[in-house]
């Protein structure tokens, strides 16, 4: 194997842009499932104002945040295999242990603060939250039968909705089983069709194709994660402009677009998710051709640090949500004016809360990606300063 401080390819030009929209994403899956666990449903409320019913609209974009999220993650993760292959750097040890490492660093602490507040919540309180019966969409389950050693190891392999459910009330976990296989199946599909193959190539890449078959629910996120790796496809034959206009046009329309498509969703109930994947994609390609960057230095400052802690945010805020929820309040609340006093303590409590998160753990991401290589090869670890840079944009 070559050396591994000499495999990390060039350090691709930053891009705040992406940092905002995966900051946005991140904060309307936490705004969602406040929405859904804290108050009342739109059908239940009376006398909303022009301002609740605009609420109820744009707070239930969740599940389509998460579509960004892929298309991001194609984007970051799929465009450095594909760089990292070219350059003739690529190592399935390498990449590997920085994808299992960027995940697990967040996902053990998480799982742990599942079972804490899940824990404490159904001692305290339990009832219809923990039961699954008080009417939210987002909690349907009994709580303390997800609770359980066997589902927190199938959990830690990315398992969940594919050999188990979601460990406790952590249903956002859904989607790091879709990122992991996603990560898998990408550059066994890579080298496969490459010219340098190995044994361990081989074995690697057809366990990755068995379980592509093996976990057909996956596979409709697996070519929107695709579409992610276009653009970088796309980004390299055609790369961003030099200099950017004073107007971006072609980011503009086709931001428009996207809205459309977000609004259209929500209008008429469409639940095909490549009808927002698509125009998302298209915007996506427009805001790397133009170059589109953050004018204002406190707006890009303010988006870099929200995207670092985006992932503990989406691993730890729905248990902390239900508990407060199924304690604090004992049922749903109207969203009036002090259901807009409780939304806003929520979300900073819960940006507060995962930000913590991040300080202990994920802030910590490379330098525990460095230990590891230590304890493989007795060298020096590489150097995954470019690599976590490139990643910001995933959901991990």
């Amino acid at each position: 194997m070559s050396d591994p401080t000499h495999m990390a390819p060039p350090e691709k030009q930053h891009c705040d842009t992406l940092d905002l929209i995966r900051a946005l994403a991140a904060g309307a899956v936490c705004l969602s499932h406040l929405r859904n666990l804290m108050f009342v449903d739109y059908k239940s409320s009376v006398g909303l104002g022009l301002a609740g019913k605009a609420f109820y609209f744009v707070s239930n974009y969740g599940h389509t945040a998460v579509i960004v999220f892929f298309l991001l993650s194609g984007y970051f993760v799929g465009g450095s295999v594909l760089r990292q292959v070219g350059t003739g750097t690529w190592s399935w040890q390498r990449y590997l242990t920085e994808r299992l490492s960027r995940l697990w660093v967040v996902l053990v602490p998480a799982l742990l603060l599942t079972l804490f507040w899940d824990r404490l919540g159904i001692h305290l309180a339990g009832g219809p939250f923990y039961l699954g019966t008080e009417g939210t969409f987002d909690q349907q389950i009994n709580v303390a039968s997800h609770l359980s050693p066997a589902t927190l190891a199938c959990n830690l392999v990315f398992l969940q909705t594919l050999a188990c459910g979601t460990y406790g009330s952590n249903g956002p976990l859904w989607s790091l089983a879709n990122e992991f296989w996603y990560y898998l199946w990408f550059p066994a599909c890579v080298v496969l069709l490459g010219r340098r193959r190995g044994v361990g190539g081989y074995a690697i890449a057809a366990f990755a194709l068995g379980t592509m078959i093996a976990f057909p629910s996956l596979q409709s996120g697996f070519g929107l994660w695709l579409l992610g790796v276009l653009l970088a496809v796309l980004e390299k034959r055609s790369p961003a402009r030099a200099k950017r206009r004073a107007l971006p046009w072609l980011t503009f329309v086709s931001g428009m677009v996207f809205v459309a498509a977000l609004v259209c969703t929500r209008l008429f109930l469409l639940d095909n998710d490549w009808i927002v994947g698509v125009p998302c994609f298209v915007f996506l390609r427009c805001v790397l051709l133009e170059n589109v960057r953050l004018r204002l230095p406190v707006l890009s400052r303010a988006a870099i640090l929200f995207s670092r802690f985006s992932y503990s945010l989406y691993l730890t805020h729905f248990p902390f949500i239900l508990f407060v929820a199924a304690v604090g309040f004992r049922q749903r609340i109207p969203f009036d004016a002090k259901g807009v006093l409780v939304l806003t303590g929520m979300l900073i409590a819960c940006y507060v809360y995962a930000f913590v998160v991040y300080l202990l753990f994920e802030r910590n991401t490379r330098r525990v990606q460095q230990r590891m290589w230590r304890l493989q090869s007795g060298q020096t670890a590489p150097d995954t300063t470019a690599a976590h840079v490139r990643q910001r944009g995933t959901i991990t």
